[in-house]
């Protein structure tokens, strides 16, 4: 009997081993770039034939085998504003709340959401301001007493909780919470948005409130969870140096934030940098020879991030139209941060790698160099592509925002 106890835990092992998933899961990323060049290979034309006739078609297969339409019509109005008595996070910020509601004039649908901005102490009015779409309301990016709930059943993130203390220990330190005062001492300001409240990160009620925001549009490229969440990033962005008056805007996000920051960059060139953590499948990463989460297991599981179609080349990805080197270069040449972690090969940082390579041919068309680095471990964050690879898994942990800030710092200081 003791025998058989003591097999037990080896018996798991193996049957778990004995899964793909599982196995990639125990896997480490390489250090230096394994696989195929990206295709199609980008072409070697004038900067002129580049944005008049590549990026329009890009933009367009992204559009009809990935994401769906980018709706260019919604419109962002404020609903009121206060801003809060006080400076906050050591004496680092001041914090205004808001509310604003995005309207699509062709059904007349309106859905509000909160946004909280915190700007730094003794700057001036017009500093960078670092956009966030997070998985936890505002209330648990920024713990202050004043920041009210949002209206719905969503996971708190506020610390209290049982499944917040999972989230919060699986993911890191500041899967929920950035380091404020850090930000605000690098001269930044944050503006901090839930996109569930626009539209929601589950299948059932977003696919919901996709087929009533969006009824106007054809079924079949239907804008999806992805492509909204990134026309909100490119709404706030107009926002917040319209209305705001801030200089740049920088679009963050992390995992599934990490495709909508990208995305809204390809389609938005008014947002100046983006900061895109362990983006993976349908962000980053390259639906062809890849290795990680699938397009069948992704769209399966998240049936409101992306077109139907996509999953359908599952079996044939030579097939695919368009893949996410050519969605990274529509950015250039403004600067990127991929950022990836060893143990995290569900989110595929070697075909990130050669993503960031294969687009770095768009750069060379504005002069610029894209990707420097031979090996995905030589961080250089002065690169108009920096490749961030760090020791672990996926999350947000104490070494990740440092290496955000020095390559910001990089770029805007």
């Amino acid at each position: 009997m003791k025998r058989l106890w003591l097999a037990l835990p080896l018996l798991i092992f193996v049957l778990l081993a004995s899964c793909s998933t599982t196995r990639t899961l125990l896997r480490t990323a390489p250090t230096t770039p394994q696989g195929m060049v990206a295709s199609p290979i980008l072409p070697m034309v004038s900067r002129e034939r580049w944005q008049d006739e590549i990026v329009p078609y890009i933009r367009t297969a992204l559009q009809d085998t990935i994401y769906g339409r980018f709706p260019k019509t919604l419109t962002l109005e404020r609903i009121d504003s206060t801003a809060l008595e006080g400076t906050f996070f050591n004496d680092s910020a001041t914090i205004s709340l808001q509310t604003l509601a995005i309207t699509n004039p062709a059904t007349g649908a309106v859905r509000e959401f909160g946004l909280v901005i915190a700007r730094p102490v003794g700057a001036l009015p017009d500093v960078p301001v670092i956009m966030m779409e997070n998985f936890c309301p505002n209330t648990a990016v920024f713990p202050i007493p004043q920041i009210p709930k949002p209206d719905g059943d969503f996971m708190s993130c506020d610390g209290k909780g049982l499944m917040s203390h999972v989230f919060g220990y699986f993911f890191g330190r500041y899967i929920a919470t950035p380091p404020t005062a850090m930000i605000m001492d690098h001269g930044y300001a944050l503006a901090s948005v839930f996109p569930s409240e626009f539209i929601p990160d589950t299948a059932e009620g977003g696919v919901k409130a996709l087929d009533q925001f969006f009824a106007d549009q054809l079924a079949a490229t239907r804008t999806h969870v992805i492509m909204a969440w990134a026309a909100q990033y490119s709404l706030l962005s107009d926002y917040l140096k319209s209305r705001e008056g801030f200089s740049k805007t920088i679009a963050y996000g992390h995992s599934r934030f990490a495709k909508a920051a990208l995305v809204a960059a390809t389609f938005d060139p008014t947002i100046d940098a983006v900061v895109a953590h362990q983006s993976g499948t349908g962000g980053a990463s390259l639906s062809r020879d890849k290795t990680g989460e699938g397009l069948e297991s992704i769209s399966k599981n998240y049936p409101h991030w992306f077109l139907p179609k996509f999953s359908t080349y599952a079996k044939n990805k030579a097939a695919l139209p368009v893949d996410q080197h050519q969605l990274l270069a529509l950015i250039a040449p403004r600067p990127m941060f991929l950022g990836n972690a060893r143990r995290d090969v569900w989110s595929d940082p070697n075909g990130a790698f050669r993503a960031a390579q294969a687009a770095s041919i768009a750069y060379g068309l504005y002069g610029r160099e894209g990707l420097r680095q031979k090996t995905l471990k030589d961080f250089d964050p002065t690169a108009d592509i920096a490749f961030w690879l760090r020791p672990g898994t996926h999350g947000v942990v104490k070494e990740d925002w440092p290496a955000f800030l020095e390559f910001l710092d990089a770029h805007f200081k």
